[in-house]
């Protein structure tokens, strides 16, 4: 599975770039953002829930701070 991720990975950079060179923003960022979500899902279950948690204890102390 790890191959057809990385093709995917490649399809969604060249489509990004392809946005960008048109002038395409929301296109681009459109890809981008899915380039992002492929890349998490190559990414070990357990550093994302750290790295959800990391993220939810600073919102949590920003919003104490208020």
């Amino acid at each position: 599975m790890a191959i057809d991720q990385q093709r995917r990975l490649k399809h969604t950079a060249a489509a990004a770039h392809a946005a960008q060179e048109q002038g395409d923003h929301a296109a681009a960022n459109a890809s981008w953002r899915r380039y992002v979500l492929i890349e998490d899902a190559l990414r070990d279950p357990q550093d994302l829930l750290d790295e959800g948690v990391a993220l939810s204890k600073v919102a949590i102390d920003l919003w104490l701070q208020r």
